[in-house]
């Protein structure tokens, strides 16, 4: 662990600070003359010293006509309109919750911490010089205990990066440092475990020849003005130290073991367990940083924020690393554009004086032809001359003829001013509009136009999502190592998952990608739920209103809310008519049964009839039949051919009386099973 330390000792980390800065120096020393013209060029100064006094010794105006700004701002302005906020998405197979946890934490702390604003200055700035850093410190202003990650930009002369670094993550870098000028005062809030009578007793000004571009560095007597600033020096080297983890033996992974020797070795009573899981010690890369107030060192140890890294990600715009000669390894946009610039004015300038010399081109005269050589000088209108007595005007003065403009003058300085802007890339189709000149088209052509304009320089947004995808990375590990659970549920209104203070879960389990900007996360819900709305998904009004981020929302739900209250009234009342519906049909219902049923007992009543008549017809047969007998008894005189003929005429009458009566029979069951089917 670092901490404070005394006063006049350990001074070797300070030699080893100014030994690194003079070394890197000698080879950062060409870009920082070139970066620092190239700030000078976008702000107007484009004239050198001696250009200048000779233009002043010919009476010339010195003309600035700064056409290098509308380049830079143009792409300042697109990427401050085209921002995309860092997200974490779950890789496949891994936890979403997590992730999206993570996604609504890096919202919470990119918002506080004003990073928009603060990302699209150091872009700008690299877009001048091309080299601005973005970096992440606690601030414990408000939350003494975890306090709040905030975000801060340096530009490319308040910092001093290992010359041989070549990969934009730093992770070959192996130095770094940069510098501020501080009161004690906020040296003391800065440094609240530094005894306070330390930092008073501090010599104030600049006292030493490092970070000679800064700004204040270039005034006259720097000292004087600084006498009541400290340089604040935060010196980082990359070390190696023992670290002991915990390994799976089996899947590899690898978890930092940080605890006592007491938990240690109860750790290994049970590791004597599961042969699977061991303890080793091997070596972690981490950075040491040490703060050197006025040529002093106060702290020496581990970085505040709990990164084994560099707190900060450097935003460069054109970078080439095998290229040897560092004016030229990293550049920004005007330094492409700076001798067009200065050949604009230059240009611009002989124009004016070739106007004005047309305007007044001379005159010559004898010695003595004129009465007042002044009155040669005279312009506009209403000219007087006075020739003496004995010389001859046409003679003895004559005006000089004015030099004839070539064609070509005037069209080429509009070749300069259209190069100003191709050299960089940009163009016309860059602000929507067509180089044949036709601004009257539709919107959907302009985005177009400009969006083929901004390929031929992609790379370098390219190059800042790249920036911002490290800068995200370094926001979640740090937020894992200062963030208390307590906080991260105030923050995202639930508790954490298991997961999210696992130090695998950003290495294997999610990704840091650029999402749509929105200005929170609720916006980005909303925008992704009428994203599935298009794409057909039933996702109810009520649901996407609640997060719909518009004016007078409260107003809104609660006329959804008496909307809705009115559709429920509705909705019973027809639920109480159908119940009524059902009432009056089950009545139907119930009196069509009870006619079928009586209806049924009719028809059966019918049947028993009609089977009673049918024993009544067998009795009255068996009657006749006795009444027959009886009959032939008594005519036993009647001739026995004429007895059976009788007989046989009674055995016809009872076949047919039955036909009739099984008929009438099959007739009433019939009717009985339509009447049942009905």
């Amino acid at each position: 662990m670092g901490g404070y330390v005394a006063t006049g000792t350990n001074n070797e980390k300070v030699f080893q600070f100014t030994q690194f800065f003079y070394d890197a120096y000698r080879t950062w020393g060409v870009y920082y003359a070139a970066a620092y013209r190239d700030l000078r060029a976008y702000a107007g100064d484009n004239w050198t010293n001696l250009e200048k006094s000779k233009l002043e010794k010919q009476n010339r105006m010195i003309l600035e006509l700064n056409k290098i700004r509308r380049v830079v701002n143009l792409y300042s302005g697109y990427e401050r309109e085209n921002r995309t906020a860092t997200v974490c998405t779950p890789v496949e197979g891994s936890d979403v919750q997590t992730a999206d946890q993570f996604s609504d934490v890096m919202y919470y702390v990119y918002d506080k911490a004003n990073a928009d604003y603060v990302i699209s200055e150091a872009f700008e700035h690299s877009l001048k010089t091309g080299l601005a850093i973005v970096g992440i410190y606690m601030d414990y202003s408000n939350d003494k205990v975890n306090g709040d990650i905030k975000l801060y930009w340096k530009p490319f002369n308040a910092l001093m990066l290992d010359p041989y670094f070549t990969k934009r993550d730093l992770s070959d870098c192996d130095q770094a440092s940069t510098r501020d000028l501080l009161s004690k005062e906020q040296i003391k809030s800065m440094l609240p475990w530094v005894d306070p009578s330390v930092i008073e007793n501090l010599p104030t000004g600049i006292r030493d020849n490092k970070y000679q571009y800064l700004g204040i560095y270039r005034q006259y007597n720097s000292t004087y003005i600084a006498k009541n600033l400290c340089t604040y020096d935060q010196y980082w080297k990359r070390i190696n130290k023992e670290q002991k983890y915990l390994v799976d033996m089996e899947t590899g992974v690898t978890e930092e073991w940080n605890g006592d020797k007491a938990e240690e070795k109860e750790l290994k009573e049970l590791l004597k367990q599961t042969p699977r899981l061991q303890l080793i010690t091997s070596h972690k890369r981490t950075v040491e940083l040490n703060i050197i107030v006025s040529g002093q060192l106060l702290y020496t140890g581990p970085d505040p924020s709990g990164l084994d890294t560099y707190p900060f990600i450097p935003v460069l715009l054109y970078h080439e690393p095998l290229i040897d000669t560092f004016e030229l390894k990293i550049q920004g946009i005007v330094r492409s554009v700076r001798d067009a610039q200065r050949q604009y004015n230059r240009r611009h300038s002989q124009i004016i004086d070739l106007m004005e010399s047309i305007i007044n081109t001379g005159w010559i005269t004898k010695n003595g032809a004129v009465l007042d050589p002044n009155m040669l000088m005279q312009a506009g209108q209403g000219k007087q001359i006075v020739v003496n007595e004995g010389y001859d005007v046409n003679a003895d003065v004559r005006e000089i003829s004015p030099p004839n403009i070539p064609p070509g003058y005037l069209q080429y300085q509009d070749i300069i001013d259209k190069n100003i802007m191709e050299i960089p890339g940009a163009s016309d189709e860059l602000l929507g509009l067509s180089s044949v000149g036709d601004s009257q088209v539709s919107g959907k052509l302009a985005e177009v136009r400009a969006s083929n304009g901004l390929k031929g320089n992609r790379g370098i947004f390219d190059n800042l999502e790249q920036s911002k995808k490290f800068l995200g990375k370094l926001i979640i590990e740090c937020i894992q190592k200062n963030y208390s659970p307590g906080k991260i549920e105030r923050i995202i209104g639930e508790e954490p998952s298991e997961q999210f203070f696992s130090g695998q879960f950003e290495e294997y389990d999610c990704a840091i990608k650029q999402a749509v900007k929105t200005a929170t996360q609720r916006e980005a819900y909303y925008y992704q739920l009428l994203q599935l709305v298009a794409l057909g998904a039933p996702i109810p009004w009520d649901k996407i209103l609640e997060v719909a981020p518009l004016q007078g929302n409260t107003k809104l739900h609660e006329i959804l809310a008496e909307q809705a209250e009115q559709a429920q009234q509705a909705a019973a009342a027809e639920q109480e008519a159908n119940e009524v519906k059902k009432m009056l049909d089950m009545a139907a219902i119930n009196q069509s049964t009870a006619l079928a049923e009586e209806r049924r007992a009719r028809v059966l009543s019918d049947i028993g009839l009609a089977k009673e008549r049918e024993s009544e017809a067998v009795q009255n047969h068996a009657k006749a039949f006795l009444d027959n007998a009886k009959t032939i008894a008594q005519i036993e005189d009647i001739p026995r051919k004429r007895l059976i003929e009788v007989l046989q005429l009674a055995a016809e009458m009872r076949q047919q009386e039955k036909q009739e009566t099984e008929v009438e029979l099959q007739k009433d069951m019939k009717r009985a099973e339509a009447l049942k089917q009905g």
